[in-house]
């Protein structure tokens, strides 16, 4: 049969928050599913993530004012007539026949709940926020725990998130997968690098802080360690989306002393998520730093429960940069144990750190751990296995 002749297999993604590629897991299994013939349909909220244009994908996005109408109907009211006619709608215009679905945190795991009922197809429960009782309300996980009862699989990054999700939801550990948060295989770093387009002079040491720019990153504080940092110490900060500068502007801190000569900045934003090379060669080591707020349910116990769902760290050990981060989560035990970073119990610490500096085998250490333990292509052919290899053609 000829490539043109297949019969594909079609996967439907549900993934609200809309930056599936700005996600390690999210690309790599999009990218499996398409390598094993499988077309993939993505139903997303509009976000500054960038959605590449694929033969093999279509896209299904919304924007602001149906994210809201979701929200009231969902999270809100918790109103089931209106749920089930939000997600039968959509069906109707939008969705086709599929061999498998494929839900992303809560409000993916109750569509998808809704279109098993109406269409019978198996779905896959995915977890990368986790929505406590005690921060949200009873009823509010109810209907959780409801749309949790007919999942052919969940998957969690972690023992630690993977218990907290179990004891939530009322799941089974008898159809859970664990998939660190990570991506496929060893980064390549390259010769034109950041660092040297930004201005940062060659026998500069740099830190780079990537990702979100919240306040739950610790990254004011971050910024305000860094006038206290040795002479050849400088910091580059990318913002995930590629706007750095606007969110620094929030930050209330007054950074523009430092600007270009402590603290560089840059507003590119990489195309996919696995595509950091230019971005990291010559950095010495990446900051991440994560601090429970408790001001909503994505920023409390789903913090404090941070397991092996940091994307920054693993993305950081890909490269084999070596992580400097507080004493959160499985990673900070990890690093000490495996000696890929070292832990701090605060940014204001970092100068001192930074004074002593990072042993010379830290590298290496992060490649072999990311290899051993994070890297995608470990869990593959059994994530596939066990989900969709028995997909019907």
């Amino acid at each position: 049969m000829t490539s043109s002749n297949k019969i594909h297999k079609r996967a439907l993604l549900i993934h609200p928050e809309g930056n599936t590629f700005s996600n390690p897991s999210l690309k790599c299994i999009v990218d499996l599913l398409i390598e094993r013939d499988f077309t993939m349909d993505i139903r997303h909220c509009i976000s500054p993530s960038i959605m590449p244009a694929r033969e093999e994908i279509r896209y299904f996005p919304y924007g602001k004012i149906y994210r809201k109408v979701k929200y009231y109907a969902f999270d809100r009211w918790i109103n089931w007539p209106l749920m089930y006619i939000s997600v039968l709608w959509e069906n109707i215009f939008h969705y086709k026949k599929y061999d498998v679905i494929i839900a992303v945190d809560r409000l993916g795991l109750i569509e998808a709940y809704i279109l098993n009922k109406l269409t019978k197809t198996p779905y896959i429960f995915i977890s990368f926020e986790i929505m406590f009782a005690e921060e949200t309300s009873l009823q509010f996980k109810s209907i959780e725990k409801i749309a949790s009862k007919n999942i052919k699989g969940w998957v969690a990054q972690d023992s630690d998130r993977a218990s907290a999700l179990a004891t939530e939801n009322g799941l089974s550990v008898s159809n859970l997968f664990t998939l660190p948060l990570a991506s496929s295989k060893n980064g390549t770093l390259q010769t034109k690098r950041l660092r040297d387009l930004l201005g940062i002079a060659p026998d500069k040491k740099v830190a780079i802080a990537i990702g979100s720019m919240d306040d739950w990153t610790m990254i004011n504080e971050v910024l305000a360690s860094v006038e206290n940092w040795p002479d050849d110490w400088c910091l580059i900060i990318h913002d995930r989306y590629g706007d750095t500068e606007n969110t620094l502007k929030k930050s209330g801190i007054d950074i523009t002393q430092l600007i270009n000569k402590k603290i560089f900045i840059s507003n590119k934003s990489a195309d996919a998520v696995d595509d950091l090379g230019a971005i990291l060669s010559g950095v010495d080591v990446g900051l991440a730093f994560y601090k429970p707020l408790y001001t909503s349910p994505f920023v409390g116990k789903n913090l404090e429960i941070l397991g092996l769902a940091s994307g920054k760290i693993s993305t950081h050990l890909r490269y084999g940069i070596p992580v400097i981060m507080n004493n959160i989560g499985m990673y900070a035990a990890e690093a000490t144990k495996h000696k890929f970073g070292l832990v701090i119990d605060h940014p204001s610490s970092l100068a001192d750190c930074l004074a002593v500096g990072i042993p010379e085998d830290t590298s290496q250490h992060a490649i072999d751990y990311f290899s051993r333990t994070l890297d995608f292509d470990n869990y593959k052919e059994e994530l596939y296995n066990r989900f969709f290899s028995n997909c019907a053609v």
